[in-house]
């Protein structure tokens, strides 16, 4: 089995073994940017990120080789209009059946795969705060609660979403925990620029685990301002969502240090199906 999640800047893909301990290691991953929620309209999704998605799912479908897959789609298909018609054409060509999950589905799974991380890192994460800066939506949760939204990296690039951004703040003023925890594309990429990795080199067992505070955001956003390397760090034409990113994270976050772990929907979607967990049926 593979488990994709489908989201509104990247398409992220596993397969995952249950280790002695019950927890489960990834052991083979795929991730492509396809800038999903990039020109979505009142029309729906613009007909070059649509390209792009075919693309990405066909380069998995060669390199991956799997009989059955459980899959998923967030934020930028909620929106979408023309997103059931999309996922149409996906099944038909790939064989490929994607369900479109709610923002609440979207944050349980994510806390279910960096859960299984820490477990493995033996962190204790009972009290902590998850944040999931995506494309098109954040999700963020302590313990069973959650929220999702409607804000993320490309969205928030593409038009003003501060009143959104201020309740996301309002939202984790109401916790009291222990730790803060990301996941996502932003402070895993800003974290491997701190540690001396690039686009191409990234190690996902040097970030799992690792602290990042706000003056790290900010050494990375300045950096990706002012380089010329820009693709070679962070990707191609990524660099102004990432900057973005660091933005949004340094206005939500308190002033501490937070845990980076790079699981999250993609392997927690994973091991959902595996156990058979209810939030799936």
């Amino acid at each position: 089995m593979i488990a994709i999640d489908l989201g509104s800047n990247t398409i992220r893909a596993c397969k995952m073994r249950r280790l002695g301990s019950g927890n489960f290691e990834c052991e083979y991953s795929f991730e492509r940017i396809v800038g999903s929620a990039r020109g979505l309209g009142s029309k729906g999704l613009a007909n070059d990120a649509m390209d792009r998605i075919r693309l990405a799912i066909s380069e998995l479908v060669s390199e991956a080789k799997f009989d059955f897959s459980v899959a998923v789609a967030t934020q930028a298909f909620r929106e979408a209009a023309n997103s059931s018609e999309f996922f149409r054409d996906i099944r038909d060509k790939f064989g490929i059946e994607f369900k479109i999950i709610s923002g609440e589905l979207e944050a349980f799974l994510t806390r279910v795969g960096v859960e299984n991380r820490a477990k493995i890192l033996s962190l204790n994460i009972d009290n902590s705060l998850l944040i999931d800066l995506g494309g098109a939506s954040t999700e963020i949760s302590f313990r069973d609660l959650g929220r999702s939204f409607e804000f993320g990296i490309i969205t928030a690039l593409q038009s003003d979403k501060s009143a959104l951004i201020e309740e996301a703040k309002r939202y984790i003023d109401e916790f009291e925990f222990d730790n803060i925890i990301l996941t996502s594309g932003v402070p895993t990429t800003a974290l491997a620029i701190k540690r001396g990795m690039n686009y191409e080199n990234y190690n996902a067992k040097m970030i799992n685990g690792a602290k990042i505070d706000k003056d790290d955001l900010i050494y990375v956003a300045n950096l990706l301002k002012t380089t010329t390397n820009k693709d070679e760090l962070v990707g191609k034409n990524r660099a102004d969502l990432v900057v973005k990113g660091c933005e949004i994270l340094l206005d939500i976050l308190p002033n501490k240090s937070c845990i980076v772990i790079d699981d999250g929907l993609r392997e927690g979607l994973f091991i959902a199906k595996e156990l058979n967990l209810k939030e799936l049926k």
